[in-house]
């Protein structure tokens, strides 16, 4: 986006001269009603305020004005989905922005989905210097397959002065991870060293199921890829552990999340095969109903707190650099151990 418009208020007049329309079809736009537009004029009208970067009168008065000082201190995050908001782990996280946030004297201007800064008035609304200083990207990489949706992000980078990228890596920008394929690895190793090596996997598609296939390869285990199955989320896992049932019988399996290792708990308890007697878990995150569930799970912890101070004091940072000189952090992770993965003649 161009700062040709930035020292001249644009007003819906001027979309609506760009667009084509009266004033009334933008405010319609705009406003989604009262009177429904077109999707060829809809079209029109939102192409105009992207090349534009129309923002409403409140925020056009801010800009005016020159001064930046309104967005000091202010951070926008911006989510992969609304998925993230039903998450226990993502909330931790969260969690953990906002109370190192508040221990900076950082405010959090708003919380938004990605798909939301499709709409450019919204773009050019929240997504401005006048706005935030600062944004937090969170796992984007699960939106990043289009190059649309690559456009929109660059399109974010550009426009503000401090980014962080946490769970994923955008090229310029600072980012703070895990290692997906160390924790994976770490559950693996621990089910299969204690003598179960027919091994499953569910969970994400990602490096955690490189460090799954590792563990198997240094344990001199060939892989079965039909034992490898594809889940984000509790009813994913409950789904493929019944799959899995059907394909093979695995007396160990390790789930890429806490989430998805609830799910195959039940798919296992309505099946009448008892953990760990008959199959052992271990899976990664550590939320706290990891801690409560029947047995309780054997799981990678993840410092979930700690990647949210540490996303805050990389963005408010007097070294903060976008460009060649972005650096990654990437947080230790530790294996409990508990009742998941421990039948109770070894306990």
């Amino acid at each position: 986006m161009t700062e040709q418009h930035n020292s001249k208020i644009i007003t819906q007049e001027d979309v609506a001269r760009r667009a084509g329309v009266t004033r009334s079809i933008v405010s319609y736009v705009i406003n989604n009603g009262p009177r429904k537009v077109s999707q060829e004029t809809r079209n029109r009208v939102l192409s105009a305020i992207k090349e534009l970067e129309y923002r409403p009168n409140k925020h056009a008065q801010m800009l005016s004005s020159a001064d930046d000082s309104v967005a000091e201190k202010y951070i926008g995050i911006v989510l992969a989905g609304n998925h993230m908001f039903k998450r226990s782990y993502y909330g931790s996280i969260l969690a953990g922005i906002h109370e190192q946030a508040h221990k900076r004297d950082w405010h959090i201007r708003f919380i938004r989905v990605f798909e939301d800064f499709n709409n450019p008035t919204l773009f050019n609304e929240l997504i401005h210097p006048n706005e935030i200083t600062g944004v937090i990207l969170l796992g984007l990489d699960q939106v990043s397959q289009t190059s649309d949706n690559n456009t929109l992000i660059q399109a974010i980078v550009d426009r503000v002065e401090r980014v962080v990228c946490v769970e994923w890596e955008w090229p310029g920008v600072p980012s703070i991870q895990f290692d997906l394929q160390k924790a994976a690895y770490q559950a693996t190793n621990h089910l299969l060293t204690s003598g179960h090596h027919q091994a499953a996997y569910i969970g994400p598609e990602d490096r955690r199921l490189i460090g799954f296939r590792q563990a198997l390869w240094e344990n001199k285990i060939q892989p079965d890829f039909r034992l490898m199955l594809c889940a984000s989320e509790m009813q994913d896992g409950y789904d493929r552990c019944q799959e899995l049932l059907h394909i093979g019988s695995p007396n160990a399996i390790v789930a890429g999340t806490d989430e998805v290792a609830i799910g195959i708990l039940k798919c296992l308890n309505e099946k009448h095969i008892a953990v760990p007697n008959d199959v052992v878990i271990a899976s990664i995150d550590n939320i706290d109903l990891s801690r409560f569930t029947i047995p309780s799970l054997t799981t990678v912890d993840i410092p979930r707190d700690r990647i949210g101070f540490h996303a805050i004091d990389i963005l408010v940072s007097d070294q903060h650099r976008k460009g060649a000189s972005a650096f990654s952090i990437t947080v230790p992770v530790q294996l409990i151990i508990r009742d998941s993965s421990v039948p109770p003649s070894n306990q």
